[in-house]
């Protein structure tokens, strides 16, 4: 073991690496009592996907496994890595970053959540859409609100009314509903007016029971 330490504070393992406080400062400690950088940071944040955030007089960064950072920007704030990208703020905007360093889009958003199913939702000017990992939005309209990705759709919210996008860019249903749920072995809830039915996968429109 690289220390005999007793510390201040101490975090189980995630991913290899537990999160220790001495002094007022944290670091990394891996499974053989090694700690992960030289550094001694204001705090660490998990392991998630290889990459954990440590934040230095109010600004943030991912280090990786090996103890290197995974930027030469420090931002404002770093989320935790999903699915390959994890969302970062910098000077009030948001943008993902990638496993390898590489933001994933050249606009930088007023909000980004996490990936899912292979799509993230992004905020610019009040509106919604989702963004594949390839950095290429998923639809030419911009909505009022997006959900995430749940069984291969998400539910889209434009003029009040409501659909369910595939990840081919498609509507599911040439009808917009008052209310969709999210899908649920293969199957979701929608209401026009009153009336509930059930949507399966294929548009298809089943009596509610």
């Amino acid at each position: 073991m690289d220390t005999d330490n007793w510390f201040d504070v101490c975090f189980t393992l995630q991913e290899g690496f537990g999160k220790v406080k001495l002094n007022r400062k944290w670091n990394f400690i891996d499974n053989k009592g090694n700690f992960l950088s030289s550094t001694w940071f204001d705090y660490c944040y998990d392991f998630f996907e290889g990459f954990g955030a440590v934040e230095v007089n109010g600004k943030f960064i991912h280090i990786d496994n090996k103890g290197n950072f995974l930027s030469d920007v420090w931002f404002d704030y770093c989320y935790e890595f999903h699915e390959g990208f994890a969302a970062v703020k910098l000077d009030g905007k948001y943008n993902h970053i990638g496993n390898k360093g590489n933001f994933l889009s050249d606009v930088w958003f007023d909000k980004c959540y996490n990936f899912c199913e292979g799509f993230a939702v992004v905020k610019l000017d009040g509106k919604y859409n989702h963004i594949c990992c390839d950095g290429k939005l998923l639809s030419d309209v911009w909505f009022d609100d997006c959900d995430a990705f749940e069984e291969g759709f998400a539910v889209v919210v434009l003029n009040n009314k409501r659909n369910f996008i595939g990840k081919d860019g498609k509507y599911l249903s040439d009808v917009w509903f008052d209310y969709c749920d999210w899908f649920k072995d293969e199957f979701s809830r929608v209401r026009l007016g009153k009336k509930l039915f059930y949507i399966d996968k294929e548009g298809s429109l089943h009596e509610y029971r």
